[in-house]
């Protein structure tokens, strides 16, 4: 299959010469054009690396400080709060029990992709999202920000939706509706929120597009299908990662959104809160199971990979939610994984310092890469 150039169209206004700090000039957002050198040793999906091995997403904390504000951020959560796995084990999209982020691997080199409209009937969303989204044009070149009349999006006729594909002309009843698409011809991600199939138009409210060969964050206080400015995929929790006894990356979690300061701190990019208290942490925080916790030896191989993974490389505030709940990719989960996982309390966390690593020489705020 013929490997074609990703074309990327910026607004300087948007992007601007600097990090978001005047550390360091922002790197290119987008800067490869398929796959075909080696992956490294970090997270992998269809060929692709799902971000550098030196992302910070893919980079162990174990060893960093826990937070100054650690126990009120604990104590704004609930201490007895417990873990919730928010994804199941059903597979097919049209069953009523079909919970989770799915997510879609394709070839999109060859495929027809879809005009789509950046629109909703929904009256909650009363906001413009597409200056702070992605898209492609008639010729699959992405623009960011996505301000052309006929914006285009990599969405297979049979693809996957959270929640299901739902037809509702007036966009509700109200839901994420994410949808998840990895392109194996050129190694980039694409997602999209509040996604309805209209007429046979898909009517999204927000979308981009991220090179899962680069460390390259959002632009500064731009959103993504996410309220942190995160991607998606690189955090969920997927069965055959768990299976394998090793899940190589940090995880993404909600708390409830009142329980979330109105700002945003290194790697995320966004916020969409108007708390103001300290107490309450912000959107992109980082939490770890305390190495205090001891795993239970009996739990099953999958439940044990997964907290071994809060430990080792933490777990993101991404969006604002029920409180613990975190996401992961409907498919083959064990029926224990649920209890097990389940029975850890908030109590158990502890919020992560990465000033040590931002304070090394070479970081940037527009970079995830750990120096």
């Amino acid at each position: 299959m013929t490997r074609r150039a990703f074309a990327l169209v910026l607004a300087v206004a948007a992007c601007g010469g600097g990090g978001g700090d005047g550390t360091t000039p922002d790197a290119p957002r987008f800067s490869f054009d398929g796959p075909g050198e080696p992956v490294g040793s970090g997270p992998q999906l269809g060929g692709c690396p799902l971000l550098p091995d030196n992302h910070v997403f893919n980079t162990p904390i174990d060893s960093l400080p826990a937070d100054p504000n650690s126990g009120a951020f604990i104590t704004t959560i609930g201490g007895s709060v417990k873990l919730h796995l928010d994804l199941g084990q059903q597979t097919d999209q049209q069953a009523d029990d079909f919970y989770g982020i799915p997510y879609n691997v394709i070839a999109a080199g060859s495929m027809t992709w879809p005009q789509v409209a950046y629109t909703s009937s929904d009256p909650d969303l009363d906001w413009d999202p597409k200056p702070e989204s992605d898209c492609a044009d008639g010729n699959r070149s992405v623009v960011s920000p996505c301000t052309i009349n006929a914006p285009h999006l990599p969405i297979p006729s049979d693809v996957i939706v959270e929640g299901g594909v739902s037809t509702a002309s007036n966009n509700l009843p109200y839901a994420d509706h994410h949808i998840l698409v990895l392109d194996t011809d050129s190694c980039l991600l694409w997602e999209a929120y509040h996604a309805y199939k209209v007429n046979n138009v898909w009517q999204i409210f927000g979308s981009a597009v991220w090179d899962m060969r680069s460390n390259s964050l959002r632009p500064v206080d731009w959103s993504s299908a996410d309220a942190a400015g995160f991607p998606i995929l690189p955090l969920l929790l997927r069965p055959d990662e768990a299976s394998s006894g090793e899940i190589k990356h940090a995880l993404r979690f909600t708390i409830q959104t009142s329980k979330i300061r109105g700002s945003y701190t290194w790697p995320a990019t966004h916020e969409a809160s108007s708390s103001s208290s300290t107490s309450l942490p912000p959107y992109g925080q980082l939490f770890r199971l305390k190495a205090s916790y001891t795993i239970p030896p009996n739990f099953s191989a999958q439940s044990k990979a997964i907290l071994t993974a809060m430990k080792k490389y933490g777990m993101y505030i991404a969006d604002g939610g029920s409180d613990m709940y975190v996401s992961g990719a409907p498919g083959a989960w064990d029926d224990e994984v649920f209890s097990e996982v389940q029975s850890v309390t908030a109590t158990n966390f502890e919020a992560v310092d990465l000033s040590s690593i931002k304070a090394r020489a070479g970081w940037g705020a527009s970079s995830a890469a750990v120096p």
